[in-house]
């Protein structure tokens, strides 16, 4: 009998442009031991299967394992899925990084082992002892039941040569579920080239923990150059945690990659304390366009209480600086701002606001981050959970949307609405009110970033603009009528103007 594999992804209602790189690791490794890969991931933009669909394709193709990466935030519907194909499935096991902060719950709610950490070592030795029915006890960084006792083995070691990790396999993806035009095969081409952060943000939980390791700067330019190859990719994503922190290794690949005359661009994710004038330049003329920087915040308790840093007003000042230095060298910028702590109050949150106002002329890619969602495992929620209530909130706490669809103002204008709409820490009106302003200040100035990307012309620049935003006021008013009248009318004009968001070219493929 043919040996196989099914990974699942459960649907969160936010699309993901990119396959999920677990399932490329583990694919791979799948592969080498014998397993015909199958990937359904429900979130994928492209794709609109069912749970009815898994469970139909279970049902045709007997997999011996089934696979399901978790995150937090979608932790119910991951719990809803097992659910469904619990009665279908021989063997269920989960992996991310919920699975990591609870590995006994995700058991309880039907998986039969959970993974804690990085898996590719756990994980091929689970496929070892499973094709040769060696006890599970044997490997290392799993937690599972046996006769109704749950067992944790002894911890992973941690993966300190990530040379010696194999290449990700993206082929076990379909590539349907993520491109329909030329420009998209791009979305293959994330990278991840470390794991972990030296930070001890008091918010972050990370799956890789705080031991920082990373890949060569040649086996990383080896493999932007297969992806150029093979699947004519010529934009990459690094998403590392903080891919500047080593910057020996930084110059190294950018040497690698002035040299070859690639025609790549990339961008990265980092922190504002790993990363200056030097650097920024060298990456600039290495191909790098965009980069993400994890400002956070502007507040100095904050900062001092996340710990970000030590030194809030010198963070700042470099936050300013490298602001200004990527302007410079031609790089645009997006920013992190991470707001909703049970600290803050409507005072720092107008400090937030005029801070943004500062700074938005330099911020050329967009706000990012969000509204505070205690995740499980870091001190945040450690630390405050009971005193708010809202332990294992992931559980109980009712969704905003009972369906896939997010209203459309949330497309554009204020994207962390559901966020602001959990408050954790049970801010008063006021606060309340000043975080929704912050958000809708970031959300109106990305509006404009999208519109001056998209258009030359600046009549038709501010015609956009003004027409999205008016339109996402309006559906703002209708939500708070009646969320099914604002989907009624404000759904189909939502899909229609997805393509002008996300999809600047128009060569349709035929995959």
């Amino acid at each position: 009998m043919d040996k196989k594999i099914l990974f699942l992804k459960a649907r969160t209602g936010m699309d993901d442009p990119s396959p999920p790189m677990s399932f490329s690791y583990l694919g791979r490794i799948a592969k080498e031991k014998g397993y015909e890969v199958l990937v359904e991931n429900l979130n994928a933009q492209y794709s609109n299967k069912t749970h009815q669909d898994i469970i139909n394709l279970i049902k045709k193709e007997k997999p011996q394992v089934v696979g399901i990466h978790i995150f937090t935030n979608c932790a119910r519907n991951s719990y809803s899925l097992i659910k469904d194909i619990r009665p279908y499935a021989s063997m269920i096991i989960a992996g991310g990084p919920h699975p990591t902060a609870c590995p006994e719950e995700v058991l309880e709610q039907g998986a039969d082992v959970a993974f804690i950490g990085e898996a590719e070592i756990s994980f091929k030795n689970f496929l070892d002892a499973v094709s040769s029915n060696k006890k599970l006890s044997k490997v290392n960084g799993i937690v599972f039941k046996d006769n109704g006792k749950i067992i944790k083995t002894k911890p992973q070691d941690v993966v300190f040569e990530l040379n010696k990790i194999p290449v990700p396999d993206r082929d076990v993806h379909r590539k349907s579920d993520y491109v329909r035009i030329k420009e998209e095969l791009n979305n293959f081409g994330q990278i991840l080239s470390t794991r972990g952060c030296p930070g001890k943000c008091t918010y972050c939980f990370s799956l890789f923990n705080k031991c920082y390791r990373y890949a060569s700067a040649k086996k990383v330019f080896d493999e932007i150059s297969d992806l150029r190859k093979s699947y004519g990719i010529s934009y990459i994503n690094f998403i590392d945690d903080a891919f500047t922190i080593n910057k020996q290794r930084l110059n190294e690949l950018c040497d690698l990659l002035i040299k070859s005359k690639l025609k790549i661009n990339w961008c990265c994710a980092t922190r504002a304390d790993f990363l200056d004038k030097d650097a920024i330049n060298k990456m600039a003329e290495a191909g790098c366009d965009m980069i993400n920087l994890g400002i956070e915040s502007c507040l100095p308790n904050t900062l001092l209480k996340m710990q970000k840093t030590g030194n809030p007003e010198w963070y700042v000042k470099h936050a300013d600086e490298i602001l200004k230095w990527c302007h410079e060298a031609g790089i645009r910028v997006g920013v992190n701002i991470l707001t909703g702590f049970p600290w803050e109050t409507a005072k720092d949150m107008r400090v937030m606001q005029r801070y943004i106002d500062r700074i938005k002329k330099y911020v050329t890619s967009g706000f990012y981050g969000g509204i505070l969602q205690p995740q499980p495992g870091t001190a945040m929620y450690e630390n405050y959970a009971k005193e708010y209530g809202f332990e294992k909130w992931w559980l109980y706490k009712e969704d905003l949307f009972k369906d896939s669809y997010r209203p459309f103002f949330m497309a554009y204008y204020h994207p962390f609405w559901d966020h602001l709409q959990n408050n954790f820490f049970h801010f008063d009106k006021k606060v309340f009110r000043e975080i929704d302003k912050l958000y809708k200040q970031m959300g109106k100035w990305n509006l404009y970033i999208i519109t001056k990307r998209r258009f030359k012309n600046s009549i038709a620049i501010s015609a956009v603009y003004q027409g999205i935003f008016i339109l996402s006021k309006f559906s703002s008013f209708l939500y708070s009528l009646s969320p099914s009248l604002e989907k009624l009318l404000m759904e189909r004009l939502k899909k229609f103007s997805y393509r002008f968001k996300f999809r600047k070219g128009k060569e349709n493929l035929d995959l």
